[in-house]
């Protein structure tokens, strides 16, 4: 699989940066959490790991405290990000500008976070991801719900502001993995829009309702408002 398919060259020029100066590092601490989570929650200490699409590296520096035992690489293919990666630079912890899936390296874990709904062509995407590790850790976006479609969030800010190519609900993207050789070993949702509401008065009054609605319905309330994406612990078939 060449680099070439696993995303635009948007993700490699001044556009996306403009738009995402910070590569959403900041968010980097809540989503080793969860991964932190799920990987201790079915006794995965994964002694090789690395991840697609790393950005700047902001989530694997919080892994590798998590994990003191496992050797941690990160790919990147854009440079501006590939750049920043290169301050977290350690002993056991390495990045690498280009896609693993060139090599014939192979991984205990492999993971990408918050990259499937980026990317060209998922499924090649994910079988790619099978062909080089045993399990693999995803966080997807599950921007396919009611109120964006409605509101049009999806195609005009998803797609032109932070460059989603493909919309998932929990269904869809469980059913590509599976359809791609991996078994679902454990799934939950990330409550990012309650999680993160404390940034604005308007997302904590937001937070509010939704908290109550999951409460009582969570499948349903996600279908419907959104403001969750789906971690997923999978392994090769």
């Amino acid at each position: 699989m060449s680099t070439s398919s696993i995303n635009s060259e948007r993700y490699s020029g001044a556009d996306y940066l403009a738009e995402n100066p910070t590569w959403h590092e900041e968010d980097a601490p809540w989503k080793a959490g969860h991964i932190a989570r799920i990987l201790r929650a079915n006794a995965v200490d994964p002694q090789s790991i690395c991840e697609v699409g790393c950005g700047t590296g902001a989530i694997l520096e919080v892994l590798a405290r998590d994990f003191p035992a496992a050797a941690i690489e990160g790919f990147e293919i854009a440079p501006a990000a590939y750049e920043r990666s290169l301050q977290r630079t350690s002993p056991r912890l390495s990045f690498t500008l280009g896609s693993p899936f060139e090599s014939d390296r192979r991984f205990d874990l492999c993971m990408a976070i918050d990259v499937i709904e980026h990317v060209e062509a998922p499924f090649d995407f994910v079988r790619a991801m099978k062909a080089i590790s045993d399990r693999q850790v995803f966080h997807i976006p599950l921007d396919m719900n009611a109120l964006a479609v409605g509101r049009g969030w999806v195609l005009e800010e998803a797609r032109e502001k932070i460059g989603h190519l493909h919309y998932f609900d929990r269904s869809s993207a469980l059913a590509l993995l599976r359809e791609c050789g991996l078994d679902i070993v454990d799934s939950f949702y990330t409550p990012w829009a309650i999680d993160q509401s404390g940034k604005t008065w308007k997302k904590r009054l937001a937070a509010y309702p939704r908290r109550l609605a999951f409460s009582l319905a969570p499948h349903a309330t996600v279908r419907m408002i959104g403001g969750w994406s789906l971690m997923v612990l999978t392994r090769s078939r």
